[in-house]
């Protein structure tokens, strides 16, 4: 005896039909169809309705959504149904009874939209302005008369979805479980009590509109209680329970068997090579997830001048192979980097200087400072110069010479005053040396770089700069501990603008980045050292929004340098002290900012 399947009131093969369990006391309208039509510079959703309604509209966040009410209207199912839409920048389209005389509409978008609500004589309109595109018309309208009654199993064929037969096809998946079920499935409400697992099967054969063949080996009894679920779900879980697979030819008849015989099948089973082509990826990339589907008698190879794998092995292993190039082999979008880096550089410098220079023109001279004279022949006149840093010593009398802060000069002064005093035989040079100066370089550098998702990406503006150095050899011969040195050895070592960085696109148009910049330059130092690197760096890892702008480096360092040298004691005086010394201030400031825009790119 068969068990008794109760199919729900309307058409549960699609989310929007025409009766609902609302009585016609408290709705006045009812659903008859729905289209998804393209418009300038908007998408146009209209809904058909048979009676008058009216409605409230309202949106939501996370995802963006809109949400449409109908008031007094029934619709065919008590629970929500889904349709996954895909065009004209709607996701999914989601209707259910909310209340008893309120049918709600959800429209789940790819990005914020106005919209506007119109009803009119027998339709709703709902118009999503920025979303205009080009995309293949969607609709639903489904006949009265094809709706069957509560209680009743009912073929597949007299509930199927108004849509095209090409539309309905594009929603044919082939799932894990090896049945083409539609998107969109019946419901089915079932029990069994100890019922043979052929009556089982035969159910869902009537039920669904399929031919359903069991193996010689599929036996077993079912008890299982079945509640509004998809048929083929439902089917699926009862086989698996049973350790029993299910596999749809292209012919569409489904084929039950008990696992071993699946597995021994397979390895009699003839084998058949297919090409399957790569179009947006590296076929060699794809090669080690395709080997983990293939049985032991499986083989796969590449053929690069096609850009495609060949893969040879049971028929099963290959709808697997194709199911799972479809997942992967997917059209990759690109980002674009675009990053600032702005580098500010300031010199602070004042220095201040006294010199003294205290000469006796007959006696000892200190000619450091300035050159002095002598007398050579003995006459009392001075005829020869002496430059510096030769200095004159004179033993004969008393003779006294000065110098101060001789050593401490302001190296290009902006000011220079020299003051002199002759006192007899005595001159007394004073040497009042300033500058003060400031030095300004802003260096903003702004490199850009597109990359696809999930690839590494480098961009360099900069030199390659050698550096040399020697290579340490074995000893040869000669006294122990003697070392030979090698050839030269030349490094080069970048330095410039340099951005390295990899994207990856998560939910939501988030961009994950793994990203390095530097800003880096070289200075010599002498023969010995040879070159210095200066280098300001960052490396990060953040997660953006598409197009936002965010501050990955930020660093302001500041270096203060003052120095004073003097005459001991007289430096130190109050007021007259500043005349005895030389002081020098140095501050240099430098401000680094590094900005990276990532932007997603799709064709």
């Amino acid at each position: 005896m068969l068990p008794v399947v109760t199919a729900p009131a309307g058409m549960l093969a699609v989310w929007l039909a025409l009766v609902s369990p609302v009585s016609p006391e408290t709705a006045a309208g009812t659903v008859t169809g729905l289209q998804i039509l393209p418009a300038p510079e908007r998408t146009e959703v209209v809904i058909s309705l048979e009676g008058e309604v009216t409605t409230r509209d309202f949106t939501m966040e996370g995802p963006h959504r809109v949400v449409v009410d109908l008031l007094g209207a029934r619709f065919s199912s008590d629970s929500e149904e889904r349709a996954r839409v895909d065009r004209g920048g709607i996701l999914t389209l989601r209707a259910s009874q909310y209340d008893r005389d309120v049918v709600r509409v959800v429209l789940e978008l790819e990005r914020p939209a106005e919209h506007v609500v119109q009803s009119g004589d027998g339709y709703v309109r709902i118009s999503l302005h920025g979303q205009g595109e080009t995309f293949q018309p969607w609709s639903l309208a489904v006949p009265e008369a094809a709706l069957p009654n509560a209680g009743v199993a009912v073929p597949a064929s007299a509930q199927a979805s108004a849509e095209n037969g090409e539309a309905r096809s594009a929603r044919a998946t082939t799932n894990r479980r090896g049945i083409v079920a539609d998107e969109f499935s019946r419901r089915i409400s079932v029990s069994f009590s100890g019922t043979p697992m052929q009556d089982v099967l035969f159910t869902f054969s009537e039920f669904s509109g399929r031919s359903i063949v069991p193996g010689a080996g599929v036996a077993g009894m079912v008890s299982a209680d079945i509640r509004n679920q998809p048929w083929d779900i439902a089917l699926q879980t009862i086989l698996e329970s049973h350790g029993l697979a299910a596999r749809e030819y292209d012919s569409g008849i489904i084929r039950v068997d008990r696992l071993q015989d699946l597995t021994e099948r397979a390895e009699v089973e003839q084998l058949v090579t297919r090409p399957f082509r790569v179009n947006y990826g590296s076929a060699l990339d794809l090669q080690p997830a395709i080997q983990s589907l293939l049985s032991s008698r499986g083989r796969i190879s590449v053929s690069a001048s096609t850009n495609s794998l060949v893969v040879t092995d049971v028929p099963s292993v290959l709808e697997a192979v194709e199911e799972l190039l479809g997942g992967l082999d997917l059209e990759t979008p690109e980002v674009t980097i675009s990053a600032k880096i702005i580098f500010v550089n300031r010199t602070d410098l004042a220095e201040l200087g006294i010199v003294y220079d205290l000469k006796d023109m007959r006696g000892n001279q200190l000619n450091v400072v300035t050159p002095g004279l002598i007398d050579s022949t003995g006459d009392g006149n001075l005829d020869q110069q002496v430059d510096p840093p030769t200095n004159v010593i004179s033993l004969r009398g008393n003779s006294i010479a000065a110098l101060g802060n001789a050593r401490q000069r302001v190296a290009t002064p902006s000011l220079q005053f020299l003051n002199s005093i002759v006192m007899g035989r005595m001159t007394l040079l004073t040497f009042v040396e300033a500058l003060e100066s400031v030095q300004l370089s802003d260096i903003q550098a702004a490199p850009q770089v597109k990359v696809l998702d999930n690839r590494p990406a480098r961009i360099q503006v900069g030199e390659r700069t050698p550096v040399r150095g020697v290579q340490r050899g074995q000893q040869q011969g000669g006294d122990e501990g003697s070392l030979f040195i090698g050839a030269p050895q030349i490094e080069f070592v970048e330095t410039g603008i340099i951005l390295e960085v990899t994207p990856t696109i998560t939910a939501g148009d988030l961009i994950f980045m793994d990203l390095r910049a530097e800003r880096s330059g070289v200075e010599e130092v002498g023969i010995e050292l040879g070159y210095r690197f200066n280098t300001q760096e960052a490396h990060t890892q953040v997660l953006v929004e598409d197009g936002e702008t965010v501050v990955i480096g930020g660093l302001t360092v500041t270096e203060v340098e003052e120095s004073r040298v003097g005459i001991p004691i007289l430096q130190h005086l109050p007021f007259v002290g500043r005349a005895f010394r030389f002081s020098s201030q140095s501050r240099v400031q430098q401000d680094l900012i590094i900005m990276v825009t990532p932007q997603i790119t799709r064709r």
